[in-house]
Formats: C-alpha cells, sequence, structure tokens
C-alpha cells in the first residue's frame, strides 16, 4: 500500500487500540508500528502519560493525529474527550468519524469488533491477498478476508485467560492459572492439567476452525497471527505462515490514511 498521502511526506501518527484488558499505544510510521506501550484499560491517568510520551516522539505535522480504535465504549468515551478537551485535538474515531477501512460484507457490520476489521485490513496489505487472521487476546476471533480486500466474517471463541477464569469461577477446588504456557501434554498436577488443557485445546481448536474454514472456501488461505497471547501458541501452530504481533495497530493507521486520503480527493 502506498503511505502518502499528497505532499505531507513521510507520516507518523499516533494509533491506539482500546481492547477489554489493555490499551495499546503506538507510533504509526510509514506502515511501521514504533515505540509500542500497554497500560491497563480502567488506568486513565497511565493512559493519559503514555499518550503524551508516544505523542512526543512523532516527528512532522501529523503528529497532532490521534487515531483509535476500541471495542470498550466507556473507555472510547473518556479517552476522545481528554484529546479533545485537555489536548485541543480532534480524536479519530475508527468506525465514527473515521471510515471502517474495508468492506466489511456481513448483515449488521456495525456489530462487527473494529479491532477485527483493523486487523483484517492491516493482514490484507500484509499479504496482498485473501487471507485468515486468528487474533489471541480475551477473545479468539478467526477471521476472513477475500482476495478484493473484503471482510467475509469469522469465529469468535473463548480465549486462554477467559478459559482459565471460567475453570476457576465455575467449579469448587481448580485454581486460577495465569501463567498458561505448556509444555508437557500430560499434566502432572492440577495447575499443570489445567495448563495444557487450555494450551492445546485452544491450539486445537484454532486449527480446527482454520481448517474448516479452507474446507468452505475449498483453498487454504494464508494464514496470519496475532494478538496478545498469541506468542505463547505459536510453537503449536505449524499451520501459521506470519506472526505479526501488532496487526490492529497497523490497520488503525491503515483506516486513517484511507481517510485522509479521501478528503484529499
Amino acid at each position: 500500500m502506498n503511505y502518502q498521502v499528497g505532499d505531507l511526506g513521510p507520516l507518523s501518527m499516533v494509533v491506539v487500540d482500546v481492547g477489554n484488558n489493555a490499551i495499546k499505544l503506538a507510533r504509526w510510521v510509514d506502515g511501521d508500528i514504533k515505540d509500542v506501550e500497554r497500560v491497563d484499560s480502567s488506568d486513565q491517568s497511565a493512559a493519559f502519560r503514555v499518550l503524551d510520551v508516544v505523542r512526543d516522539k512523532c516527528e512532522n505535522e501529523l503528529r497532532q493525529a490521534i487515531i483509535i480504535a476500541s471495542v470498550v465504549p466507556e473507555v472510547t468515551g473518556w479517552l476522545a474527550d481528554h484529546i479533545e478537551n485537555e489536548l485541543e485535538l480532534r480524536p479519530f474515531v475508527v468506525g465514527q468519524n473515521t471510515p471502517l477501512p474495508i468492506e466489511v460484507d456481513v448483515p449488521e457490520p456495525s456489530l462487527v469488533g473494529v479491532d477485527r476489521i483493523c486487523s483484517a485490513a492491516a493482514a490484507f496489505d500484509h499479504t496482498g491477498h485473501g487471507c485468515t487472521i486468528v487474533d489471541v487476546g480475551s477473545a479468539i476471533t478467526i477471521d476472513l478476508i477475500d482476495d478484493e480486500g473484503v471482510f467475509k466474517g469469522g469465529t469468535i471463541l473463548p480465549g486462554p485467560s477467559m478459559q482459565a477464569k471460567s475453570l476457576n469461577q465455575n467449579t469448587a477446588q481448580l485454581p486460577l492459572i495465569e501463567n498458561l504456557s505448556s509444555i508437557d501434554v500430560i499434566g502432572k498436577s492440577t495447575e499443570s492439567a489445567i495448563q495444557s488443557g487450555i494450551h492445546y485445546g485452544t491450539c486445537g481448536a484454532i486449527r480446527g476452525i482454520v481448517e474448516q474454514i479452507a474446507t468452505s472456501e475449498n483453498r487454504w488461505n494464508q494464514v496470519v497471527l496475532t494478538g496478545g497471547g498469541a506468542e505463547a501458541l505459536k510453537d503449536h501452530l505449524d499451520f501459521v505462515d506470519s506472526w505479526v504481533p501488532d496487526l490492529c495497530l497497523m490497520g488503525v493507521g491503515i483506516a486513517y490514511i484511507k481517510r485522509a486520503a479521501e478528503m484529499r480527493g
């Protein structure tokens, strides 16, 4: 993709990905993600402080551009208010005053998580053709984008941490396991059995869904892996073609570039 917009030259801006548990902030520089910072989604003061730190590292006139993709309306509200009232800037929110970066071919596009759409846009930009995107976070989404760059839909299932919390909250004696990395499939303790079950069960579920998508499409697409929980799984997902940790943030930048290009005619 051409990231130049008219005569603006190299582009550098702040991109923000608001998830259920964390806010990721970074610089988007000509398609690359730099200086990624992560704060808890409930920590307003930390979010504002880190926003200033990331903004100060941007070097051109688009340093003032702050683009947000969010799946948490409450956080979207206080973050946008801070940008508008305290920084005296216009917040750009993907799916609100900034159009979605790709076409969404489902009956109700507004109900699709904007993080899924941004990740799909970046995956298409990354591969140059249709692909399957596996995003491992609080939930796991596995989505399909076609060769025309159109989001076709996908699947959603609980992520590893959500599975661990469910086991703890819905049983009398199973502990809450926070370290979900696993090497041995045969657990020798309750803790390691939970680790193994979640780790290998998640890997098996992802493989099965990706294979079902391939069967339904009668083709095997390139598979792009992303999300905060992806690194712990990637060594056991041998069918994955590329691991792109900051795919959503890349897509947030793409959404703004497309908007800016359209505004300039």
